[in-house]
């Protein structure tokens, strides 16, 4: 668990974070991003470890590991339109590669939206293959190891 100041990063602890985690998704990549309902929710939900953002108890930010062997797939990492911009995404980011690291990730990559690329490359993300659309946006793989 992260916590700073009112700001608290964790692993959802129950069906109900869950369901905000579901919520804040919907706002974010369905309604803001126009991501098809069907495709943003899948298989992997169930399999993934989701962790929540809560900022003075209200859930605001969400994102999900997905462990694949060795390597960890970091997803769905969305904060609400409110919070962007003021560090929270730091915090995120730096919470899931510490949650990785602990596990003894050999490597975590992710899809990221293409206009985010340069923001992961500050956490020492590397850019691989071409870029791609995925849910009619533009996206580029990342790694870091």
């Amino acid at each position: 668990m992260s916590k700073n100041n009112n700001i608290q990063i964790r692993l959802i602890k129950n069906k109900k974070e869950l369901e905000q985690v579901f919520r804040i998704r919907e706002i974010i990549f369905i309604r803001e991003q126009k991501v098809q309902k069907n495709i943003e929710r899948d298989e992997f939900d169930k399999i993934s470890k989701h962790v929540i953002i809560l900022y003075k108890n209200k859930p605001v930010g969400c994102a999900r590991i997905r462990l694949i062997g060795k390597k960890a797939k970091l997803e769905r990492i969305a904060l609400l339109k409110g919070y962007r911009g003021r560090g929270f995404g730091k915090n995120i980011v730096n919470y899931l590669i510490k949650y990785c690291k602990k596990k003894d990730i050999k490597e975590i990559c992710m899809n990221s939206q293409y206009y985010l690329k340069n923001y992961y490359k500050k956490f020492g993300f590397k850019t691989r293959g071409k870029t791609f659309m995925e849910a009619g946006i533009k996206h580029i793989e990342m790694y870091l190891n």
